[in-house]
């Protein structure tokens, strides 16, 4: 049970296949709403239900949380979640474990039918949103919270999920790996080797698209690479291969050298677990953005680029930093030592539980 963004999907889609393989008779079911469509496209062998899970977040052009409409929308929040779940626990009988990424209420739906709940997190909304200023969601609601989610069996957080997060709901936090399915590889596609590739991605809500394309106007002077981008833009350069919008983006990061995007959990996930260097664009007030931002810094897995830069200048730019950083990250990807296995800790622990 989930909503906002891709990366959930993709984790829910690992930690399926990972349960599959250890419960043959394992038969998921899907509530979500937003990315729908993408979900049935990823995960195979599930039924789906079109269930808005009762949590959204706004942004504004720029990829900034949009404070006010956050604010307007959680104002009654507290009298929507008991509604949420008066309206939807009766679908929930009868299953022997409900899991989310991140929907609070369904801690609140395994208590009253005494089916174990477990959640799975790189960040907890409440986090989120009591970090942006002014606050926009009320104590009512963040008391409302951190009760349903101190409720929750388990909470596993992979990698990166923000100390305080950790510490705050320590009662339940089980820390894992990443979590990526790694049969996925096998997706991966077969790519030009005659030039250094470069893999160009938007986030989910799109709030690169303008500055994606103003930076696709200048790669016709950068003979020496090749792109990767969304047929959703536009280029006459001859060195741009356009991907399908039925494809996914992460088929491609093992076979690019680099890989241009903001600092989105999913994107950082994939980019690690493939050992491809990283040339990140960051989002101004954005605390999940931020947070990666600066755990990529201590590791030294990515160099940064600025919204400007990005769009008016990459083709100075990146000529630059493929000469003065570039190998320092690719040996560093070539070195870690970060687990992978994160969907199969989780399959093994929910297993156990139940």
């Amino acid at each position: 049970m989930s909503d906002e963004g891709y990366g959930h999907i993709v984790r829910q889609n690992a930690i399926i296949k990972a349960i599959e393989k250890k419960h043959p008779d394992f038969s998921p079911s899907i509530q979500t709403h937003k990315h729908l469509s993408v979900a049935q496209r990823i995960i195979e062998n599930a039924h789906f239900e079109d269930i808005y899970n009762n949590i959204s977040w706004f942004k504004r052009t720029d990829g900034s949380p949009d404070v006010a409409k956050i604010k307007t929308h959680f104002q009654n929040y507290p009298t929507r979640s008991k509604q949420y779940i008066s309206e939807n626990i009766e679908g929930v009988k009868g299953y022997d474990f409900l899991i989310s990424d991140f929907v609070y209420e369904v801690s609140e739906m395994g208590e009253k039918l005494d089916i174990k709940t477990f959640g799975v997190a790189h960040f907890t909304w409440d986090w989120f949103f009591s970090k942006l200023f002014p606050p926009p969601l009320s104590e009512e609601v963040l008391s409302n919270f951190f009760a349903l989610a101190k409720k929750f069996d388990i909470l596993f957080f992979p990698p990166f999920t923000p100390p305080e997060i950790l510490d705050f709901y320590n009662d339940n936090a089980c820390e894992v790996p990443f979590i990526i399915d790694q049969n996925r590889s096998s997706n991966s596609k077969q790519l030009r080797s005659d030039a250094f590739k470069v893999l160009i991605i938007d986030s989910g809500a799109g709030v690169l698209s303008s500055h994606i394309q103003k930076a696709l106007l200048q790669i016709s002077k950068l003979s020496d690479f090749f792109f990767y981008a969304s047929e959703t833009f536009s280029s006459v350069a001859s060195n741009i291969e356009f991907i399908s919008k039925d494809e996914l983006f992460i088929d491609y990061i093992s076979g690019v050298d680099l890989v241009i995007a903001r600092p989105g959990f999913n994107t950082i996930t994939e980019c690690i677990a493939h050992r491809t260097p990283m040339l990140l664009i960051g989002e101004d007030m954005n605390p999940e953005i931020i947070e990666n931002s600066m755990q990529l810094k201590k590791v030294g897995l990515a160099s940064f680029i600025s919204l400007k830069d990005f769009s008016s200048h990459l083709s100075e730019v990146l000529p630059m930093f493929i000469k003065n950083e570039y190998q320092t990250i690719l040996e560093r990807m070539k070195q870690h030592t970060f687990a992978l296995n994160g969907a199969d800790v989780i399959a093994s622990h929910i297993l156990n539980d139940i």
